[in-house]
């Protein structure tokens, strides 16, 4: 499902269950989120009904892109992460913020309740898989090892009864989309 390619980028950035609820999110949120969803859902179905000719693809500008990325949180997911705001960048690199809230795990002697993780990361694409190298991580102020973020999956992965990963893997795409390209403030989704 070609609207699923935004929640792989982003899970395959933190790979980590997340919380909150569909009330949780707020109405216009909502709105903008519903708005990426049925965009992405009418280029797989055109996709689906022409298999040949030139490749497609969609685009999202960031504010809807984190409004969408708040709203998969609040309705698909666990309870660890409250919440992921990025920042598009040229040439497939992100910056962002992740809030957490590991309070009662073995992971929170790494990272504090309540903390905010700051990141910048780039992307890599193609036959329909990504990776993600993580640039720079910050706990606040204070500057952390990136491969941290690989620790804290493997945490929160043992706590839910998953297979540990690592940001270096290859997380396939949803069928369809062959890569993604990032351009300051805005995601590009390519199919075929």
């Amino acid at each position: 499902m070609f609207r699923n390619a935004i929640a792989a980028m982003v899970l395959a950035l933190f790979a980590a269950p997340l919380w909150a609820s569909a009330s949780d999110v707020p109405r216009e949120v909502r709105d903008r989120a519903m708005k990426v969803d049925a965009a992405l859902e009418k280029l797989e179905k055109e996709a689906a009904r022409k298999p040949s000719g030139p490749p497609a693809s969609a685009e999202v500008v960031e504010g809807d892109l984190n409004a969408w990325i708040a709203w998969r949180i609040a309705v698909e997911m666990g309870k660890y992460v409250k919440s992921i705001e990025l920042r598009l960048l040229d040439k497939n690199c992100v910056e962002g913020k992740i809030a957490l809230d590991l309070a009662g795990t073995p992971a929170s002697f790494l990272v504090p309740a309540g903390a905010d993780l700051y990141f910048a990361a780039s992307g890599e694409s193609r036959d329909g898989k990504i990776r993600i190298a993580m640039n720079s991580l910050y706990l606040g102020t204070q500057k952390l090892a990136p491969e941290l973020i690989d620790t804290i999956i493997s945490f929160v992965a043992g706590l839910q009864g998953q297979k540990a990963a690592s940001l270096r893997d290859w997380y396939p795409l949803p069928y369809g989309i062959r890569r993604l390209e990032s351009r300051r403030g805005r995601l590009i989704c390519h199919y075929r």
